[in-house]
């Protein structure tokens, strides 16, 4: 997954793009982990008792990658989570780039 974002990303890459992308790979990692017989962690929520599970990996988690990686620096790691910040907020998105329902 990380060769894939290396391959991927590129500074001119749209954050419906980077969103894009990162539904791509939750869903990759959910076909590993089943493919794998990977079960997910065994988490209960306290308020209904139910199981949880990962969440979607988010636009900040695939910037933290990119700075990881190597393929941007903390300046600019810096400035994009600005930018996604300010963007999110204008556009009513959530983490992972979907629309807010509020």
């Amino acid at each position: 997954m990380l060769d894939d974002l290396k391959s991927t990303w590129n500074r001119d890459m749209t954050w419906e793009g980077l969103a894009d992308f990162c539904r791509r790979m939750t869903a990759k990692r959910e076909k590993i982990k089943e493919d794998r017989g990977i079960k997910p962690p065994h988490m209960n929520c306290k308020c209904c008792g139910g199981q949880m599970k990962l969440s979607p990996i988010s636009i900040r988690s695939a910037m933290f990658a990119l700075r990881k990686l190597e393929l941007m620096d903390e300046t600019e790691f810096k400035k994009l989570d600005r930018e996604w910040s300010k963007y999110k907020k204008a556009n009513n998105l959530d983490a992972f780039g979907n629309r807010s329902k509020s």
